[in-house]
């Protein structure tokens, strides 16, 4: 089964209908139904503040990502369609290889899907870490050689108004 909210995975082993459930991964509160449907109780409290680290414009066709360590301002332009299209493979699950997994049992590595992309300033790797309970992460690495890690639903919250 997965969160109606975002998608994530949940296990539901141990739950019976009516019961309440968290999405560690959003912060939704969740009740399982008798049809074994999940109902969405209450959302995260929206973030009131913007995502520190990136902000973003569009400008005619591309998309202008400002990064921010809090002492550097890096600015790549991309196409608005690309990136659109590069979120859409990742929030699916579709990177440009298989998810790389850890070995062990259980699953005590992150798994990983990386998607790249033309900038104006050369190649930018989006690479989505997922971790099993954990908030999924955006991590972005410009041409420069900086990165930036953000986390995955806050960006594509950002960005999605941009790229319509």
């Amino acid at each position: 089964m997965v969160c109606p909210v975002c998608g994530e995975t949940l296990d539901l082993e141990g739950y019976e209908a009516g019961d309440l459930l968290d999405c560690e991964a959003y912060g939704a509160v969740l009740r399982l139904l008798s049809d074994g449907t999940l109902e969405v109780v209450e959302l995260p409290e929206e973030e009131k503040e913007p995502l520190w680290g990136l902000s973003a414009y569009g400008e005619g066709e591309e998309a202008v990502l400002v990064f921010s360590d809090g002492t550097l301002e890096e600015e790549v332009r991309v196409p608005k369609a690309a990136l659109g299209d590069a979120l859409r493979r990742l929030e699916e699950g579709v990177g440009e290889e298989p998810p790389k997994e850890a070995e062990d049992e259980p699953n005590l590595e992150p798994d990983y899907l990386t998607v790249h992309l033309e900038s104006d300033q050369g190649v930018l790797a989006l690479r989505r870490v997922v971790f099993p309970g954990a908030q999924d992460l955006l991590e972005f690495t410009l041409p420069s050689g900086s990165v930036y890690e953000l986390p995955f639903r806050q960006v594509l919250a950002l960005l999605r108004p941009i790229l319509l």
